[in-house]
C-alpha cells in the first residue's frame, strides 16, 4: 500500500498541529525533511520525540518528530508524526513537503481502516472510537468507552470458538458416519446452540437502554393549551426558551431541547396543546405534537391541578399509551382539585419539585440503576447483526429433524452473521461506509 500522510488536529490557530505519516516509506520521507544533531536514522529510537527543524521551501519550522516502529504504531505500518506549531497555513505546508516526497493524500479514516486491516482494532471497535469522539453525555462516553476497549469483540469471538467447536463435531461425524452417533453429536450440538442463544439474547437486551444512552430518552410534553406546558420546559431548561403567555395556542410548533441529566441526555419536545381549532397553523401544530407522542419514549401529560379534569383531558389521556405516561400536575402553588396518584406536582412558576421529573423519566425508563460495567449495544448495526443470529439459531432449535450437513450450512451462516459485527465477516461496503465516518487525519 502506498505511504499516505495527513493533518491530525482541527485546522485553524492552537498550540499545537500535528501532521502523520503512515507507510513503508514514512521514515525515510521524515528524514528526509527533518534535521536534529542527535538524531541518527540508522539507530533512531521508537516512541521517542526529537526537538529539530523542518525544512520547508525559505524557512524551517522548529517542530518536534516521533517515529513508530511496525507493528507498534496506531496502523500497524512504520509512522511518523510532526508536532508543529498550531497554525493552519504552517501546517498545510508541512503537509505539503511531505506529499513532494512520495506520500499520497489520506481520505478520511484512513489510518483507522489501515489499523483495521492490519489486526490493529476490530470493526465493533473502530465504530465504537467514532462514538468516543462525538459523545455528548457521561453515558455516552462511558458505553462507547467498553466497547473501544474490545469488550464486545471479545463476547462475540467467545460465541464464535463455541460455534467453531460445534462445526468440528460435525464435520468429524460427516467424514466419519460411521464411528459416530449421530443423535449424540446433534444433542451437543443444540446444547452448544442454546447457550449462545441465552448469550446472544442477554447481550442484544441491552440495545434499548443503549439506543437512549446513544440518542437520549425522546419525552414529549403535552397537555391542553395554556396548562403550561412551555413554562415547565423552561424550568427544566432553567431558562426561557420557549414563548410562554395567556394566551391559548401560543405554542404553534414542536420545540426540541436536549438537557444532561445524570450522565443522561433527555431530548424534551414541547408540544402544541391539543384541542380542536380552525386556525390552519394551529392544525399543523396539534398533528406534529400527535406524532410527538407516538414516537416518544416518554410522554409528560400535563394538567392544571387547580382544575378537576374535563372533557379535553381525557379524550386526550386516552391517545397516550399509559406505559409511557407521566402526570405532571402543574400549578401546585394554587388550590388543589385534582389529585391523581402517582403525579409529580409542580409549579412551573415558583420552580417547584422540578427535578422529581427527571428522576421518574430515569425511572421509568429503567435508567436510574444502569450499570456501566456492562456492556450496553449502542450501534443498530451490532443490533440487527445479533437478532438476524438469534433469529438463524431459534429456526434451528425449532427443528425436530434436520440432517448433520444442514446443521453444519446452519451453523456457518452464523458464525459469518458474527463475524460482520467484528468485521471478521463484513463486505468492503460496509468497511467503507463506516471509515468514512471518521474525520481527516485519524
Amino acid at each position: 500500500m502506498s505511504t499516505i500522510a495527513q493533518i491530525s488536529t482541527p485546522l485553524g490557530s492552537g498550540g499545537i498541529a500535528i501532521v502523520r505519516i503512515s507507510g513503508d516509506d514514512a521514515l525515510s520521507i521524515g528524514r528526509s525533511l527533518f534535521y536534529c544533531k542527535k538524531l541518527v536514522y540508522n539507530d533512531i529510537t521508537p516512541r521517542l520525540l526529537y526537538l529539530g527543524d523542518f525544512k520547508l521551501d525559505d524557512a524551517t519550522e522548529k517542530c518536534m518528530m516521533v517515529y513508530f516502529k511496525s507493528p507498534y504504531s496506531y496502523t500497524g505500518e512504520d509512522v511518523v508524526e510532526f508536532q508543529i506549531h498550531g497554525g493552519e497555513y504552517l501546517a498545510t505546508k508541512v503537509l505539503d513537503k511531505i506529499l513532494e516526497k512520495g506520500a499520497v493524500l489520506a481520505k478520511n479514516g484512513e489510518f483507522s481502516k489501515r489499523a483495521f486491516l492490519n489486526g490493529k482494532m476490530s470493526l465493533d471497535e473502530a465504530e465504537a472510537t467514532i462514538d468516543m469522539i462525538n459523545a455528548t453525555s457521561d453515558a455516552e462516553l462511558k458505553a462507547s468507552s467498553r466497547l473501544a476497549h474490545g469488550k464486545l469483540f471479545d463476547e462475540i469471538k467467545k460465541i464464535q470458538d463455541e460455534l467453531k467447536d460445534s462445526l468440528a463435531n460435525l464435520e468429524v461425524a460427516l467424514d466419519y458416519p460411521e464411528h459416530d452417533d449421530e443423535t449424540k453429536s446433534e444433542e451437543i450440538v443444540k446444547n452448544i446452540l442454546k447457550n449462545a442463544l441465552n448469550r446472544l439474547k442477554k447481550l442484544d437486551e441491552t440495545h434499548e437502554s443503549g439506543e437512549k444512552i446513544k440518542f437520549g430518552i425522546d419525552v414529549a410534553i403535552v397537555g391542553k393549551p395554556n396548562v403550561g406546558k412551555s413554562s415547565i420546559l423552561n424550568a427544566l431548561l432553567n431558562e426561557d426558551r420557549a414563548i410562554v403567555t395567556d394566551i391559548k395556542g401560543t405554542t404553534r410548533d414542536t420545540l426540541k431541547e436536549t438537557v444532561n441529566y445524570k450522565g443522561l441526555k433527555i431530548n424534551f419536545i414541547d408540544t402544541a396543546g391539543i384541542r380542536e381549532s380552525d386556525d390552519v397553523v394551529e392544525k399543523i401544530g396539534v398533528e406534529k405534537s400527535k406524532k410527538s407522542i407516538e414516537e416518544s419514549d416518554i410522554v409528560l401529560f400535563v394538567l392544571d391541578s387547580s382544575e378537576e379534569m374535563d372533557k379535553e383531558d381525557k379524550q386526550l389521556e386516552n391517545f397516550i399509551d399509559p406505559k409511557k405516561i407521566i402526570y405532571v400536575l402543574n400549578k401546585s402553588d394554587k388550590n388543589q382539585k385534582l389529585y391523581i396518584d402517582g403525579a409529580i406536582y409542580v409549579s412551573a412558576k415558583e420552580n417547584i419539585n422540578i427535578n422529581s421529573i427527571f428522576d421518574e423519566i430515569l425511572k421509568k425508563t429503567k435508567l436510574d440503576k444502569i450499570n456501566y460495567s456492562e456492556l450496553q449495544i449502542t450501534n443498530r448495526r451490532h443490533h440487527n447483526a445479533l437478532k438476524e443470529a438469534i433469529k438463524e439459531i431459534e429456526a434451528i432449535l425449532k427443528e425436530n429433524v434436520m440432517t448433520l450437513d444442514i446443521f453444519d450450512i446452519q451453523i456457518k451462516k452464523i458464525w459469518k452473521k458474527l463475524g460482520e459485527i467484528t468485521g471478521e465477516t463484513a463486505n468492503e461496503a460496509i468497511i467503507d461506509e463506516i471509515f468514512s465516518k471518521f474525520c481527516l487525519g485519524k
